[in-house]
Formats: C-alpha cells, sequence, structure tokens
C-alpha cells in the first residue's frame, strides 16, 4: 500500500509578505473590525475614506489573506475570521467600538434601491403634492401602483401607499419609479460586522444603541433615586440639605397649624389666629370665609430650594456626560 503523501500549498513570496504585515498591523492595534464594503460607489467609498481620516483607516485586501492573518493572530481575536465573506475589509482605529459604529453610521448615504434587492424597511409613498409636470407621468405612477391624478394642474398622489414591506423584494417598475420620484429607502455605507477591543469581540447588535433613550432612563433613575433617599431620610453628603429642608418645612407647618408659641413664628401663628377669627365671625354673619394664612417659607428655605434646583441641574450635566462615551 503506497504511502499517504500530505502536500502544502505553496504560498508567494508577495502574499506571506502581505499576511505578515496584515498581522502586525492587527497586534499594534486597539480597536480591529471587519467591515462589508458591498455597493458602495467607487466616488463615495473615497469620499467616506476621506472623512475617516485620522479616526478610522480601512484596510482592504483579498478575504484569504485578512483570515490567514487573523488566524496567525492572538486566540482572542481569532473569532473575527468568522465575519470574513463576501465584499470585506479591515478598519483599525483608537475609538471605542461604540463610537465607531455611530461614526459609521453618520457616514452612510442615501441610495436608490436596486431590482431584486430586499426592502430593509417599509417603502411609503405619502399623499400630496408632487414636483411633476401633467404628462406620462401620472399613467407612470399608476402602473407602479401609486394613486395619482392631476388636480389643479398638478400632479398629485391621492392617497398614502406602501410599495413594499420591509423584506419583500423590490420589483424593477418600483424600483425605477422610487428613482424618479428621489425616494432611496436605503443607506448605504462602510457595515460594521464585528470589533474587537480588550479582549472582547463585540457584534453590531451590541453596538446599536439608542443613546438618547440611555441617557434618559439615567436620568429618570438618578431623580427617583434621590427623591427615595430624601423621602426616607437616607443621609448622604447631596441628600443632607434637601432632607433638612423637608424637615424644616413640616415643622413649621406643625407650629401653624398647631398654634404652638415658637419665636421666630409668632407673627404667622397670630395671623392664623386673627384669620380663623374672622372667618368665624364671617360665617356667623353668613358671609362667606376668607382664603386661610398658610406659612410661607422663610428667606433660608427658599434659598435652600433654589440650591436644591442648582444640584438637580449638576446630577442632570453629570448624566448628559454619558453620551460622550457614544459619540
Amino acid at each position: 500500500m503506497a504511502a499517504e503523501v500530505k502536500r502544502t500549498a505553496h504560498l508567494p513570496e508577495w502574499k506571506v509578505k502581505d499576511v505578515d504585515e496584515l498581522k502586525e498591523k492587527i497586534g499594534g492595534s486597539r480597536v480591529v473590525g471587519i467591515v462589508g464594503m458591498r455597493e458602495i460607489p467607487a466616488s463615495d467609498l473615497q469620499q467616506m475614506r476621506k472623512s475617516l481620516r485620522g479616526k478610522i483607516e480601512v484596510r482592504m485586501v483579498r478575504n484569504s489573506i485578512a483570515r490567514r492573518a487573523l488566524e496567525a493572530s492572538a486566540p482572542e481575536i481569532r473569532p473575527l475570521a468568522d465575519y470574513i465573506e463576501d465584499q470585506t475589509a479591515l478598519i483599525f482605529s483608537d475609538e471605542n467600538p461604540f463610537k465607531l459604529f455611530a461614526t459609521l453610521e453618520k457616514e452612510k448615504r442615501p441610495m436608490p434601491i436596486k431590482p431584486g434587492a430586499r426592502a430593509p424597511k417599509d417603502i411609503v409613498v405619502e399623499a400630496g403634492d408632487t414636483s411633476f409636470s401633467p404628462g406620462p407621468m401620472v399613467g407612470k405612477l399608476q402602473a407602479a401602483g401609486i394613486p395619482a391624478a392631476i388636480k389643479g394642474g398638478k400632479v398629485v398622489i391621492n392617497q398614502r401607499v406602501t410599495l413594499a414591506k420591509e423584506g419583500e423584494v423590490v420589483s424593477a417598475k418600483t424600483a425605477d419609479i422610487l428613482k424618479t420620484m428621489e425616494i432611496f429607502p436605503k443607506n448605504v455605507g462602510i457595515e460594521l460586522r464585528a470589533v474587537y477591543e480588550g479582549g472582547l469581540v463585540f457584534q453590531t447588535k451590541d453596538l446599536a444603541i439608542d443613546v438618547d433613550s440611555l441617557i434618559s432612563q439615567f436620568s429618570s433613575a438618578s431623580a427617583r433615586a434621590f427623591g427615595f433617599a430624601v423621602e426616607i431620610g437616607y443621609v448622604t453628603s447631596d441628600t443632607i440639605g434637601p432632607i433638612l429642608q423637608r424637615a424644616q418645612a413640616k415643622a413649621r407647618s406643625l407650629v401653624v397649624e398647631t398654634g404652638i408659641p415658637v419665636p421666630g413664628m409668632m407673627d404667622i401663628v397670630l395671623a392664623k389666629a386673627v384669620a380663623n377669627a374672622k372667618a368665624i365671625e364671617s360665617l356667623v354673619s353668613g358671609g362667606s370665609a376668607p382664603a386661610p394664612v398658610q406659612a410661607a417659607p422663610t428667606a433660608p428655605v427658599a434659598k435652600a430650594e433654589e440650591e436644591k434646583k442648582e444640584e438637580k441641574k449638576d446630577e442632570e450635566a453629570g448624566v448628559e456626560g454619558l453620551g460622550a462615551l457614544f459619540g
């Protein structure tokens, strides 16, 4: 039986050099990502790379070279090779993955959808006037399923219509009319698939965060926690002021309500007593009772309340600072 012969594919010297250079680049970078480059026009890609210069480096290499370089790198970064498919590039940056994702999303540009592509979202044409002159355009719109007519010398769409649901294949007729109407439902750009930083590989779903909603939740949670701490009398450097203000206000209300003779508050106590007496007199004589007298906050309390408002503004400003993490 003949011995089994194993053959190792010979790599050209230029390919070995490219793999080694890319491996060195990967090992020396803080953040490494895999991105898709499909459907990006050359002119738009050039403009994107120009605007990203200094923040993100895009390295376009053959998939085989990128895969070999990653598989030869540190074990924790090798999973990035699983995201290499179709038209792929590597990116390198010093920005954290969340800011990196946000930056690439901002660079995406609306493009006409091609026939045969799937709708990324519901494609809707709203009712109303158009910029088209009366003529063959009415028939073209109607043929595409858009209820159009001529009214007052203008082409008007009579009602809102959905030309394609999310995920549906867009027909050639629909794609053509959308392009004519300058409706671009698809944003095209550098598509981040996965990114590595500090021993972790992040997928796109991990990075797509609604920053405004997150900051709002932090702010709301902070306000509720602060209010609860003051309510139960939980003393911290932030809550001691409002707790004392609340206690002082309750004490003042108690003094006025019960008529306790306390120095410094006798004017209010006597004023309430006089008002109550007048109210009784008015009721006895058949008139309407005057409005009750309530304790007005003293200058120190008013000042404390203003300080509380300022503290709350500072807390909200601190929460908004979290947005800097995400760009």
